[in-house]
C-alpha cells in the first residue's frame, strides 16, 4: 500500500529493536512520528505483540516495512521477527483500541482482559503524541459509555430514559444493549452474533429476530 496518510501495524519485534528502527526512519525524514504499545496475549491471541502507529512525511510504501523490521530471533533462526501488513489507520481509533478503552470496546462489540495506560505507550515525540490524543472525538464513545456506566452503577434503564439520556428514536436498540451488557459485562465479545453498535449513528445493530424479541419485552 502506497500512502501519505497515517497507518498502523502489529509488530513482534523486541522493544529496543523497534525503537531503533522507527527512530531511524524519523531521522532520515521518512516518518514524521511513531508510537507503539505492547499488549499481552489475550485469550484469543497466541503471543505478546506491539500495536504500532506511524505518520509518514510523504508517500510511503507500507509493504517495505515488513522487510525493514526483520530482526534475527535466536530462538528461531530461520524465522526473523517482524510485523504484519500495515493498514490505513486513524489515531483516535488506534489509540482507544490500544488502550483497550472499555467504552470503545463495547462500541465495537468487544471486551478484553488487559488494559493499558499512558505510561505504557512509547513515542518519538511526547508533545506530538499528546496533541493527537487531545484531538480525539469522544462523542461517539460517550454513547456507549452511558450504557456501560449505568450498568456498573446499577441505574435501571427506565431511569436513563426519564433522564433524557437515551434518544427516543433508538430506545429499543439501547435497551437491547443494556440487557446484553448486564448479562455479562466482562465477557462481551465480538463473536456473539448481531450485537454490534454502529459507531457512526450510535445504533445497536441486531438481526431482525432479536429486534422483535426486544420489542416484545417493552
Amino acid at each position: 500500500m502506497r500512502t501519505s496518510k497515517s497507518f498502523s501495524t502489529i509488530s513482534y519485534n523486541s522493544t529496543d529493536f523497534l525503537k531503533l528502527k522507527l527512530s531511524d526512519l524519523v531521522s532520515r525524514g521518512v516518518l514524521d512520528f511513531w508510537c507503539f504499545v505492547e499488549h499481552l496475549a489475550e485469550e484469543d491471541e497466541t503471543k505478546p505483540h506491539k500495536h504500532v502507529f506511524c505518520v509518514p512525511t510523504s508517500l510511503f510504501d507500507t509493504s517495505s516495512i515488513i522487510e525493514y523490521l526483520k530482526e534475527f530471533d535466536s530462538s528461531n533462526p530461520l524465522k526473523p521477527l517482524t510485523c504484519i501488513n500495515a493498514v490505513s489507520s486513524k489515531f483516535g481509533d488506534w489509540f482507544l483500541y490500544s488502550c483497550h478503552d472499555k467504552a470503545y470496546l463495547i462500541s465495537k462489540g468487544q471486551s478484553r482482559k488487559y488494559f493499558y495506560n499512558l505510561d505504557d505507550f512509547i513515542s518519538s515525540d511526547i508533545d506530538y503524541f499528546n496533541e493527537l490524543r487531545h484531538q480525539i472525538d469522544l462523542s461517539k464513545i460517550n454513547r456507549s459509555k452511558i450504557i456501560l456506566d449505568a450498568v456498573r452503577d446499577g441505574i435501571p434503564f427506565n431511569q436513563l430514559v426519564c433522564n433524557g439520556q437515551i434518544p427516543i428514536q433508538m430506545i429499543n436498540q439501547y435497551n437491547f444493549a443494556y440487557q446484553i451488557v448486564t448479562e455479562n459485562i466482562n465477557t462481551y465479545r465480538n463473536n456473539r452474533p448481531g450485537h454490534e453498535i454502529d459507531t457512526e449513528t450510535g445504533e445497536i445493530i441486531t438481526d431482525s429476530r432479536e429486534v422483535k424479541e426486544s420489542e416484545k419485552k417493552l
